[in-house]
């Protein structure tokens, strides 16, 4: 997996309450990205999150908005990262290049609390192309 700076969305952003991504992409005059390409968003967690009552979770979704102001002209809900999830636990989301925030000039991740605020947690977002999830099983074969 490729990261690049430009395509971040956070940078080891603390998250105890409800919050935007400190970093937003302008897609400037390209605005049809990825068409023919898969595109993910990558959440990575880097201090695992802690809850006084274990119950909170964190919804992250993609907003999309014609200004940097964001109110979202444009929502997509990606996933919910359970309250406890642990350090170097990696959330991924395949986007559809023809979601409506990716339409616009602006886009941000959300990041929106459920069951109260967390006491602890940071994480890391990105916007790639390609996702690190290979996985290598046993084939089977018996040679003599």
């Amino acid at each position: 997996m490729i990261l690049d700076a430009h395509n971040q969305f956070s940078n080891s952003q603390a998250l105890t309450s409800a919050a935007d991504s400190t970093n937003l992409i302008d897609l400037g005059a390209v605005r049809d990205i990825g068409t023919g390409e898969d595109l993910y968003v990558v959440v990575n967690v880097e201090v695992a999150f802690t809850d006084s009552g274990s119950d909170s979770t964190v919804t992250v979704s993609l907003e999309g908005d014609s200004t940097t102001t964001f109110t979202p002209d444009g929502i997509q809900a990606l996933f919910i990262i359970p309250a406890l999830a642990a350090a170097g636990d990696t959330f991924y989301a395949k986007l559809d290049p023809g979601s409506a925030p990716l339409q616009y000039r602006y886009i941000q991740l959300s990041y929106l609390m459920t069951n109260g605020d967390l006491t602890t947690g940071t994480i890391s977002a990105h916007l790639v192309h390609d996702i690190q999830k290979y996985t290598a099983y046993a084939d089977n074969i018996t040679i003599s």
